[in-house]
């Protein structure tokens, strides 16, 4: 799902204009959003919009239903619409390779191929820029590789969109429907994206997962013990990407370190516990790091104020009640209103964390804040 599709894979320049770098990566399992499926049956493939903008919680599906929603537009024996394909014929194989040339996946590997292909050094970012913005519209004006009747672009995270260059030249690409074309953009944050984009595609809200689907997916398909399953679930706030990370030990042990560091501040304020070490050769993985100890941290400072409040039963970690007790008690009567400071204090560290600001620094600001409380 969202969050746990990338992969490490050879930077290599396509070998035509048509065909994107080859990017084998299985899509996988979408499930729940009966109302969004419900939605597509109900417009068809021949009813489609041109443009589309997948908005909502990151982890929930929405890059997966893109991707099950191309496949079944191209697929040659698809059993259903909209995420039927049957994933054995040559539409569906190439697509699932990376190499169809009527699917443009706009991620990592794509952007810095498009760089490339114009002659520019690589950046330190993935964002969407010029560049990748002007490969889109290249690519998405050729005939159709698979003897289909449209090409699709799937623009992934497109909150981190924030070149006006950039957004001019897709939106001339918007401004002009065309039967031929599709667009499926994602995005976490519908405000983060300019109105003129937003008020020319169909939007599609994405909400939260039920805890009960969550659990039983990890049970079923990763065999997670039920009572672990149970656990994570209900952290993961209506998240499956989210939970599937989990699951994975250095992320397992990111969001430990995180939520003890985040403990270790609000109960001695006066002490600097050791910072959580972010990539310093990557940025992009660097930023990644951050906005998940941010997260964690939210999460764990809600539930300490959920703790000063009296109100265990919707502690979103169970696990930690005893530890949340010890740092309420470290706060005195005032736990409750440190602890709401202290989530105002990661929202803002959060927002400057989609700026250009080094990660670093925002978690040392975060760090001088929360020593303040």
């Amino acid at each position: 799902m969202t969050g746990a599709e990338s992969g490490q894979v050879p930077k290599r320049m396509p070998q035509t204009v048509a065909e994107p770098p080859p990017r084998p990566d299985a899509p996988k399992r979408f499930i729940d959003h009966e109302q969004v499926v419900e939605y597509f049956k109900g417009v068809g493939r021949d009813g489609l919009a041109h443009a589309y903008i997948f908005y909502g919680p990151r982890g929930v599906g929405k890059k997966t239903f893109a991707r099950a929603l191309a496949f079944s537009l191209l697929c040659e024996d698809a059993e259903s619409f909209p995420v039927g394909y049957c994933g054995e014929c040559g539409a569906c194989k190439r697509g699932i390779a990376g190499s169809s040339g009527d699917i443009i996946i706009v991620d990592e590997e794509f952007v810095h191929a498009a760089d490339a292909f114009a002659g520019k050094p690589e950046r330190k970012t993935s964002d969407i820029g010029i560049e990748a913005s002007r490969r889109i519209i290249q690519l998405m004006s050729l005939k159709s590789y698979e003897g289909s009747s449209r090409l699709i672009a799937i623009l992934p995270d497109f909150d981190n969109v924030t070149s006006d260059a950039t957004y001019n030249a897709l939106l001339k690409e918007l401004e002009e429907p065309n039967p031929g074309k599709l667009f499926l953009i994602t995005t976490e944050h519908l405000d983060s994206i300019i109105e003129t984009i937003r008020s020319r595609a169909v939007l599609v809200r994405f909400d939260p997962m039920p805890d009960a689907t969550i659990e039983r997916e990890l049970v079923n398909e990763y065999k997670v013990p039920k009572a672990r399953a149970t656990e994570i679930a209900r952290r993961a706030q209506g998240s499956l990407g989210e939970a599937i990370l989990e699951l994975d030990e250095e992320s397992a042990e990111l969001r430990r370190s995180a939520r003890e560091w985040l403990l270790a501040c609000l109960r001695a304020p006066g002490k600097l516990p050791p910072m959580p070490e972010f990539d310093k050769d990557e940025r992009e993985n660097a930023r990644a790091e951050l906005d998940e100890v941010l997260r964690q941290a939210r999460l764990t400072a809600r539930d300490v104020l959920v703790s000063a409040l009296g109100n265990n039963k919707v502690l979103l970690d169970p696990t930690g009640a005893a530890e949340y007790r010890k740092t309420v008690e470290a706060l005195g009567a005032a736990a409750a209103d440190k602890a709401a400071n202290a989530i105002d204090a990661i929202n803002e560290a959060e927002r400057m964390s989609n700026t250009n600001i080094a990660p670093a620094t925002t978690f040392g600001w975060l760090q001088v804040q929360l020593r303040s409380l």
